[in-house]
């Protein structure tokens, strides 16, 4: 599995690691990628899991502010 060319299979559940620019890439607590990337089309940020959306947790998150996108991430890293 790639990030932008990186290979994500050396983080182990729980870990994550940003790019230089903020991105963030992670494995979830329950061995998911999560991805906080900026949007290309438009301004903002977009937090997505590679899982099935549930209905207390959505699976993607696309927000205008920095600090939510952060918040999201870290609550897909726990929640999936």
């Amino acid at each position: 599995m790639g990030y932008n060319g990186h290979m994500v299979h050396h983080l182990q559940p729980g870990q994550s690691e940003a790019k230089d620019n903020g991105e963030r890439l992670g494995c979830s607590a329950g061995g998911r990628l999560v991805q906080l990337r900026r949007r290309v089309s438009e301004p903002g940020f977009v937090v997505t899991v590679d899982a099935e959306p549930r209905p207390d947790v959505p699976a993607e998150l696309i927000t205008h502010d920095w600090a939510a996108a952060n918040a999201a991430f870290d609550r897909l890293m726990r929640a999936y």
